[in-house]
């Protein structure tokens, strides 16, 4: 049994990623012109532009914007890295607002020079002392 063509692509997301070279302007109209209505933005396709600006060009085009795409890379056994890390996803929530989006794509990574197990241990402390609303001071 064949599978009939797909031709309508209005419930499909690209991610910029996988357009490049296009610049975001190019994305945008190549995805709107053939009925894509989802794109998830990658943070090296917002570099150097008004994120706030570029974020209404991409709704202007009709687009949906799914998500920012990518945080995370938290586990590190250098406690130094792994407060850049999280300054880095800090920054990312900035650009997801600014962009017009309430999701990030994590890749919460692992540091390959301990165990997996410490890498876990890692992300779930990360996410609940610095991402809790005790620590932002919502409560």
């Amino acid at each position: 049994m064949s599978a009939k063509p797909l031709t309508d692509l209005s419930q499909l997301c690209i991610h910029t990623i996988t357009t490049k070279p296009w610049n975001i302007e190019t994305a945008a109209q190549h995805f709107s012109a053939v009925g894509v209505k989802g794109i998830t933005v990658w943070r090296d396709a917002l570099e150097g532009r008004n994120i706030k600006q570029t974020g209404q060009l991409l709704r202007d085009e009709g687009l949906h914007i799914v998500s920012l795409c990518r945080g995370g890379f938290f586990p590190n056994k250098d406690k130094v890295k792994r407060m850049s890390a999280l300054d880095d996803n800090r920054r990312a929530i900035g650009e997801a607002a600014e962009l017009g989006t309430s999701l990030i794509v994590l890749v919460c990574g692992s540091d390959p020079t301990q165990s997996l197990e410490d890498s876990r241990k890692q992300i779930h402390e990360l996410s609940l002392d610095y991402y809790s609303p005790t620590h932002r001071g919502d409560s």
